[in-house]
């Protein structure tokens, strides 16, 4: 059943009028992804305020015939949390976004059992400043972490600059609370980190993207806070030099190692030219941003880091190294690192890809497929930063005149020699609309046919973000 102002008025009585947004231009905002690129289209946003509101708006979708998109901070870089662009008339007024920000209570902080408990609309950054007022860390850090929302960061399994030590989202996640297509809520919030009592269904929807339920709540692991922190920030005197470095602070640091990202020339020079911040040393085709926890005393101690580096400036591998004296320091490093994204969008914009290659084969990939790319489309360069320590990269191509003519060439050469090395077209943002066709082009049938299974196990009607991960 498409809109009715029947419909609209049974939402209200579940929500509250001025949680039901009808106004065309509200609507319209609401449903353009978070990159700017694509404009959808729905009859309504929806903003419950609990689990059992968005369970009543459910069966009300339900019962309508409805699709419904859930979105959370609309951070999405891979068109995962609006509708599609290009939608009928019919089908844009049988689509419900619905929004899960009322939802956003930290409900409970247990620093014995080192967990933290939180509605699907609490913002990240909260949830990192609800652990801190308990001296403990959350330690998921990515550059939207002032905006996106935990529903959303476990429905896309996000990454960040920290899974080399910590791992991603699905690490951190013990229990789940699942409102289903049907309006069914599936609780599965449990606190313990030993459960073999059946299968592990809270798995299934993490890096789900919205297609099998909403998620409303989520218990959460917490970590004993780190005594120290200290950052390096280095240039390599060859992309090689890379897996020296790492190696060598591995050995060295160990666990203590917990971020480590390497930085092409290019993206820096777009954070020099939109943004006006240069990293803490001379330029170089690469460099690499560091941190260090947790080590040698509570205060840390720098010269220990300085100590480790000397050799590898000793012996060619790094040509410059800086690091922290103190917090702002640390702070100053890594806005640099942070700001790359917003100042490359000021530029306007590339061809985006995130991958992930084993770490080994990374320096390989970097070159061939650099070389490929520069071979086949005159004029572009590729842009690459990321999180080298778990060999998650966004392998950009630009600048945009150069490569946006050429973008869908671009995806299959890039994708395609991911691939070959064994790696992920989708390593930390999700696959959402954008990379479905190529996820059935480049995985085994038999894998496609099992997430198609699980979609109609969960969503038979296809009500739920449909067209997101696997189409039906």
């Amino acid at each position: 059943m498409p809109f009715s102002a029947e419909l609209i008025e049974a939402l209200r009585r579940i929500v509250g009028a001025a949680n039901v947004i009808t106004d065309p231009s509200e609507v319209r905002a609401a449903a353009l992804d978070g990159r700017g690129r694509r404009q959808g289209a729905a009859f309504a946003v929806v903003r419950p305020g609990s689990t059992a509101e968005t369970a009543a708006v459910m069966k009300a979708a339900a019962e309508a015939g409805l699709t419904v998109i859930a979105q959370g901070g609309n951070t999405s870089n891979v068109g995962g949390a609006t509708p599609e662009p290009g939608l009928s008339e019919e089908e844009a007024s049988s689509t419900l976004i619905l929004q899960t920000g009322r939802m956003r209570r930290i409900l409970s902080v247990d620093p014995v059992n080192n967990t933290v408990t939180v509605e699907a609309g609490a913002v990240l950054q909260a949830v990192q400043e609800a652990a801190a007022e308990h001296h403990r860390l959350f330690p998921l850090s990515l550059a939207a972490e002032g905006s996106c929302q935990i529903g959303g960061v476990i429905a896309t399994n996000a990454g960040g600059v920290h899974v080399l030590r910590y791992g991603s989202a699905r690490r951190m996640v013990l229990g789940l609370k699942i409102v289903l297509a049907s309006g069914e809520v599936l609780d599965l919030m449990r606190s313990l980190r030993k459960d073999n009592a059946g299968y592990s269904l809270k798995e299934l929807f993490i890096g789900s993207e919205g297609t099998l339920g909403i998620i409303t709540e989520a218990v959460l692991t917490l970590e004993p806070e780190p005594r120290s922190i200290i950052s390096g920030w280095t240039s390599l005197a060859g992309l090689e030099a890379v897996e020296t470095l790492f190696s060598t602070l591995e050995s060295v640091f160990g666990p203590g190692l917990t971020a480590f990202e390497l930085i092409g020339r290019t993206p820096l020079e777009s954070l020099r030219e939109a943004a006006g911040l240069e990293p803490p040393i001379a330029a170089a085709d690469w460099q690499v941003l560091f941190d260090v926890s947790d080590w040698k005393s509570a205060e840390g101690d720098p010269a220990a880091l300085e100590e480790a580096l000397m050799p590898l400036i000793e012996n060619g591998t790094l040509t410059d190294a800086a690091v922290s004296q103190s917090d702002a320091d640390r702070e100053a490093f890594w806005r640099c690192r942070e700001t790359i994204p917003p100042a490359v969008k000021r530029l306007g914009g590339n061809v985006k890809h995130d991958i992930s290659v084993p770490r080994s084969g990374l320096v390989g990939f970097i070159r061939d497929t650099s070389a490929a790319l520069k071979a086949a489309f005159p004029g572009v360069e590729p842009s690459i930063f990321g999180h080298y320590g778990d060999g998650n990269l966004h392998f950009n191509v630009g600048p945009k005149a150069a490569a946006f003519p050429h973008e869908e060439a671009i995806h299959r050469l890039v994708h395609d020699r991911v691939s070959a090395a064994g790696g992920s077209i989708a390593a930390e943002h999700g696959v959402g609309s954008l990379k479905t066709d190529e996820l059935v082009r480049l995985k085994a049938p038999q894998e496609i046919a099992a997430m198609r299974s699980l979609k109609l196990a969960f969503d038979p009607d296809n009500r739920l973000n449909p067209g997101r991960v696997v189409r039906l």
